[in-house]
């Protein structure tokens, strides 16, 4: 019968040591370019995926493809001629490289302006500069709204392109800070970051800009992230979050140990940030507050930029490290100690009828008499109704929202009970 139990107590360690070992992230360091610049792999800071190929951009110029989820790596950087590649997207079938300074090296044959646009149609193999018309070639950012291309330039502002990056125009009225570190978008919106005039939108696709800065403290943006009705916006002080489409911000970083926040990652409805000094923090209520990501195995607490390439997260970080871990590993240890909170306090249940014309239910349960908020944002994150206010007693509350006032599309309903929130999506149908 001893044995018996040693034999059980024996699995039982076993299956523990085997949870700590494989729960935990792994990282592969880039390999040294072949053909290089003179360089080894540097700070990550640009990650991309495209269907089962994943990219990663360094500083010092080197650029990666991964085609089988991270595990091995090819330099794919053969005529970019760069110090840095500060950002990688994707647009139709077509990898956009932004380069950012020059590389001098006679070894390789590289000389002159390095910096600017590169695109590629076939995976890195052959690569054609597409930088005409840009007055900075020093570029930072880019992404797209529908058929247009746009990037940030580091003094220039924003540029355009609706000819597949054949030819760039500037889109800078209203733009009174050039100096652009990030882009984002929603809908027909813009959204710019600078480096020292904060935050700029748009609703014409760049024609015009405005500053939109209220309540913001540091205007040097590194990075905007779109979780509708939510915009995030993340600097050195931390996580600003606006609930009206951008133009006004509230510093949200309670559970933060950190405040310089490098990246943001949509996993909707959850949120993540990648941090210099403490690695990674998810939330779970739309930025209201933070937890710190299991950490098991990751030893650098800098992370650069984030992706999502098949069932893994990524982040890149110092001296050529890309960091993995399943992602629902990540999100689920979050989730361990966060649920009981909240299914302690209240939850927010689907509207009904969904789709609905005109009118829909919405329906809220409270665990206990609670101070709340429930409020209604058409799909640029505008609040376009308050359905109830104020101090409500323990139970299943109902209201109701009349949406003949409102053209079709998709609308958010938001309850905000003291420091948590839970937002859900409805759609108007007419």
């Amino acid at each position: 019968m001893k044995n018996k139990h040693i034999v059980v107590m024996s699995v039982l360690v076993f299956g523990l040591n085997y949870h700590a070992a494989f729960c935990q992230w792994s990282k592969v360091i880039l390999p040294p370019p072949p053909y290089g610049h003179g360089a080894l792999p540097g700070r990550v800071v640009s990650l991309a995926s495209d269907g089962n190929d994943l990219y990663a951009g360094t500083l010092g110029g080197n650029l990666y493809l991964s085609s089988d989820n991270g595990a091995t790596w090819t330099c794919i950087d053969s005529g970019v001629t760069t110090s840095d590649i500060t950002t990688i997207h994707v647009f139709k079938n077509a990898l956009f490289v932004g380069a950012y300074g020059n590389i001098e090296n006679a070894t390789y044959g590289m000389h002159g302006s390095g910096s600017g646009i590169y695109m590629t149609s076939d995976k890195g193999k052959t690569w054609q500069k597409v930088s005409a018309g840009l007055a900075d070639s020093n570029v930072y950012v880019i992404n797209h709204l529908d058929s247009t291309i746009f990037v940030g330039t580091w003094s220039a502002g924003v540029y355009y392109s609706d000819n597949y990056g054949k030819s760039w125009s500037p889109a800078n009225n209203g733009l009174t800070n050039l100096a652009v570190r990030t882009i984002a978008s929603v809908g027909n919106r813009l959204y710019v970051g600078t480096w020292g005039g904060g935050v700029f939108i748009s609703d014409d696709h760049g024609g015009s800009w405005a500053q939109s800065n209220t309540g913001i403290n540091n205007p040097f943006v590194n990075s905007i992230a779109i979780d509708s009705p939510y915009v995030y916006m993340g600097n050195t002080e931390g996580v600003y979050r606006s609930t009206d489409g951008g133009f006004s911000w509230d510093l949200t970083n309670k559970g933060l140990t950190t405040t310089y926040i490098n990246t943001f990652l949509v996993i909707h409805p959850d949120i993540m940030v990648g941090t210099s000094g403490n690695g990674l923090f998810v939330s779970l209520n739309q930025g209201s507050s933070w937890q710190l990501a299991d950490t098991s195995g990751l030893t650098d607490g800098y992370i650069y930029c984030l992706a999502v390439n098949g069932s893994r997260l990524f982040a890149g970080a110092n001296n050529g490290e890309v960091w993995s871990r399943p992602l629902r590993e990540i999100i689920t240890t979050v989730k361990e100690r966060w649920e009981p909170v909240i299914a302690n306090s209240f939850h927010l249940h689907q509207n009904y009828p969904n789709p609905f014309n005109p009118e829909t239910k919405i329906s809220y349960s409270l665990s206990s008499p609670q101070q709340i908020t429930l409020n209604v944002y058409d799909g640029l994150g505008r609040e376009i109704a308050t359905l109830a206010q104020g101090m409500q007693a323990a139970g299943l509350h109902e209201v109701s929202f009349d949406g003949s006032r409102y053209p079709s599309g998709v609308y958010f309903y938001q309850l905000r009970v003291g420091d948590y929130v839970s937002t859900r999506k409805m759609t108007l149908i007419k």
